[in-house]
C-alpha cells in the first residue's frame, strides 16, 4: 500500500475519481500523504514518515520527483555531485547521466522522473527490485504504482475492463509467487528487477539497466575471494546500519537460527554497530528461538522472542493480501505482519534482515557445474505445474542457468514477501541484497559455492567466532556441516531426522512455523481456513477448470498448498476481478 501512484492522460482529467480508501491501514499517523496535480497529471505519495527526507514528491518549472524508499549512498552522492538535497540530486543525475543514472544508487528504493520540456515520464525500481513498480497503459491513461490494488482500483474509477491473468494464477498455485512481469490482473504488469520504463507520446519503452547475466565469472584465487566477500559484506553493512545512525534510530534486526541473519547482526557488532535490538519469531521452543536468544544474549542485544503460537496468526489472510497484492503466497508474510502489531518499531530505523544470503553464496546451486533451469525449480507445489507447463518452458528459457531463473523468480519476486509487510514500519533491507556484492557473488565459480563452501570458508577464515552456534538447518556448527565431523554430533542426527519425517509425509510438522502440525492440532484454525475456502471458492465460478483445480488442491493438498489456493482467493477479493 505504501508508495507513489502517478496517472498521466492525453486530455485533461475531468473525471472525478478517488484515490484507493487508506482507512484500511494500520497506524495512519505514521504515514505521509501528498499530492501534485496537473491539468493531465494527478500523483499521490503515501508513505512511512521514517527516512522522509530522502522520498520526494516535489516539483519545479521543469521536472516532478517522486520517490518511495531509501537511498543508502546518499551522502556519498551528495558530496560527488556538490547538492544538497535530494531533489537536486536526481534531477543532476538524470540531465548529466541521462536513463542509467539509476546505476548509481545504492539501496530499497523507486521513484517517477517527469520532464515537462519533453512530456516525458521515467520510471525505475531497484536493481533487485525490492520496491515494486506496477504499470498500465490503456487508452487515454497511463498508471503506475507502487501498489497493484491501487492500479485496480483506478481501473474501476475510470471504466477500464479488468481480467484475470490466468497464468498468473497458476504461478500462485505452483511456484508460490508470480513470475517476470505477469500479475494476477491481465491488464497490469510488474517492472522487472534493474528495469526502467519510459513513457513518451502515449508509447512505453521497458529497458534495462542492471542484470546479474551480464556479471562475468571472476579469475580471483580463493583468498582474494574471501578477502573480497568480507570487504564488500562489511561496506554493505556499514551503508545500512549508517542510515539509522543519521536520522538518530536505533538497529533493529531480524534474528534466526540460520547463517544469514547471524551474518549480519554479528559483522555489524563487530564493526561497532553494537546497541542492537534483535527479534525472532518462530514455534516456541524451537532452534530458532533458542540459537537466537544466546547469540543476542552473549553479544548484549537486546531481545525480543514472538512465538507463532500454534498458528493463529495465520488467520490474517486478507490484511495480509491487502499488503503483497496477493502475488506472493500469504504464509510466507503474514508472520511478519503478527510480529510488527506485536512489537514497537517507532524508534528504530531500518529492519535490517540477512535475507537470501544463501542463496547469493551457493544455495541456488543443484550441481558444481551449470545446469539448466527446469521448470518446476524453486516451486511450492508441482501438482498444477502441467496446466501451465508450455508458459514455464518458454520462461525457464530464457535463461542460462538455473541460478540466475531463481534470482529472478524466488529471490526476488517471492522472497521479498516479509520486505512489503514491514514497509508498514519502516524498509527493510539485507546485505546480502547490496547490488556490489550481489554482484561479486555470483561472479564465483560455481564449484566453490556449491554446497555453500566458499560461505562457510569464509565464516571459518573470517569470522570464526561466529560458528560456535549451531546452524538450524544441521543442528550443529557451520564447520561440521560440510564435512565429516557433523556425523560425530548426536544434534545432527536429531535435526536430521526431523527433516527425515517431514519429507516423507510431505507435510510440514517441525522447523520455525510447522505448519501441518498446526493444522492437524489447531481444529479452529483449520475450521477457520475451510470457511474462508467455502466462502470465497464462488468467486471462480467463470472459470469452471481453475476452480476445479483449486478444489482440488485445497482438499488434497499439506498445508502449503492450502494456503496457495487461499492467497489466489484473496487477491481476487481485492482486485475485484470478476472475469
Amino acid at each position: 500500500m505504501a508508495g507513489f501512484t502517478a496517472i498521466f492522460s492525453k486530455h485533461t482529467i475531468t473525471q472525478d475519481f478517488s484515490f484507493r480508501d487508506k482507512s484500511a491501514i494500520e497506524n495512519p499517523s505514521d504515514f505521509s500523504l501528498k499530492h501534485i496535480s496537473g491539468n493531465q497529471i494527478r500523483i499521490e505519495q503515501f508513505t512511512i514518515t521514517k527516512f522522509l527526507a530522502e522520498k520526494i514528491c516535489q516539483e519545479d518549472e521543469n521536472f516532478i520527483i517522486v520517490t518511495d524508499g531509501v537511498l543508502l549512498n546518499l551522502n556519498q552522492l551528495q558530496q560527488k555531485y556538490q547538492v544538497d538535497d535530494v531533489f537536486s540530486l536526481l534531477k543532476t543525475l538524470y540531465t548529466s547521466k541521462g536513463k542509467t543514472f539509476v546505476n548509481e544508487l545504492r539501496g530499497d528504493y523507486s521513484g517517477l522522473i517527469f520532464d515537462k520540456s519533453t512530456n516525458t515520464c521515467f520510471v525505475f525500481t531497484n536493481h533487485t527490485g525490492s520496491k515494486r513498480i506496477f504499470y498500465l497503459l490503456h487508452g487515454d491513461y497511463f498508471i503506475c504504482s507502487s501498489d497493484l490494488a491501487e492500479i485496480s482500483h483506478l481501473m474501476d474509477e475510470f471504466g477500464i475492463d479488468k481480467t484475470l491473468n490466468e497464468h498468473a494464477a497458476y504461478f500462485l498455485l505452483t511456484n508460490g509467487f508470480m513470475l517476470e512481469e505477469h500479475t494476477l490482473v491481465a491488464q497490469v504488469k510488474r517492472l522487472m528487477p534493474g528495469n526502467f520504463l519510459i513513457f513518451e507520446n502515449n508509447k512505453l519503452e521497458i529497458a534495462n539497466y542492471f542484470h546479474l547475466k551480464n556479471i562475468h565469472k571472476t579469475t580471483d584465487s580463493k583468498k582474494q575471494i574471501i578477502d573480497n566477500i568480507d570487504a564488500l559484506f562489511g561496506n554493505a553493512v556499514r551503508l545500512q546500519f549508517e542510515k539509522d545512525k543519521a536520522y538518530g534510530y536505533g538497529h533493529a534486526a531480524t534474528l534466526s537460527g540460520g547463517l544469514d541473519s547471524r551474518m549480519t547482526i554479528l559483522v555489524a557488532h563487530k564493526i561497532g554497530y553494537t546497541n542492537q535490538l534483535n527479534f525472532t519469531f518462530s514455534q516456541e521452543g524451537y532452534l530458532d528461538e533458542k540459537i537466537a536468544r544466546k547469540i543476542a544474549r552473549d553479544y548484549g542485544h537486546e531481545f525480543i522472542f514472538k512465538s507463532l503460537g500454534s498458528g493463529d496468526y495465520l488467520k490474517e489472510i486478507d490484511p495480509t493480501v491487502r499488503l503483497n497484492d496477493g502475488l506472493v503466497i500469504y504464509s510466507g508474510g503474514v508472520h511478519v505482519l503478527d510480529a510488527i502489531r506485536r512489537i514497537d518499531l517507532k524508534n528504530y530505523g531500518l529492519v535490517h534482515t540477512g535475507l537470501i544470503g544463501d542463496a547469493v553464496i551457493g544455495s541456488f546451486l543443484s550441481a558444481p557445474q551449470t545446469v539448466k533451469p527446469g521448470i518446476t525449480d524453486g516451486m511450492y507445489s508441482t501438482v498444477l505445474a502441467d496446466a501451465i507447463k508450455a508458459k514455464l518452458t518458454e520462461i525457464t528459457g530464457q535463461y542460462e542457468n538455473e541460478e540466475l531463473y531463481k534470482f529472478y523468480s524466488r529471490a526476488f519476486l517471492g522472497a521479498m514477501n516479509g520486505n512489503y509487510i514491514f514497509d508498514q514500519v519502516s524498509h527493510a533491507v539485507s546485505p546480502f541484497l547490496d547490488v556490489d556484492f550481489l554482484s561479486y557473488c555470483y561472479s564465483i565459480p560455481d564449484e566453490l559455492k556449491y554446497k555453500q563452501q566458499i560461505y562457510i570458508e569464509w565464516i571459518k577464515v573470517k569470522h570464526r567466532d561466529f560458528a560456535r552456534y549451531p546452524w538450524e538447518k544441521t543442528g550443529v556448527s557451520p564447520l561440521k556441516s560440510n564435512n565429516i565431523l557433523k556425523y560425530t554430533d548426536l544434534r545432527y542426527y536429531q535435526r536430521m531426522s526431523l527433516k527425515f519425517f517431514d519429507k516423507l509425509s510431505g507435510k510440514l510438522k517441525s522447523g520455525m512455523n510447522p505448519f501441518d502440525f498446526w493444522l492437524t492440532e489447531n481444529k479452529t484454525l483449520a475450521t477457520y481456513l475451510e470457511q474462508y475456502f467455502q466462502q470465497h471458492i464462488i468467486l471462480l465460478e467463470y472459470n469452471s477448470t481453475l476452480q476445479e483445480d483449486c478444489i482440488r488442491l485445497f482438499k488434497t493438498g499439506n498445508a502449503g498448498e492450502k494456503f496457495q489456493v487461499l492467497t489466489l482467493l484473496s487477491a481476487l477479493k481485492l482486485h475485484q476481478i470478476k472475469a
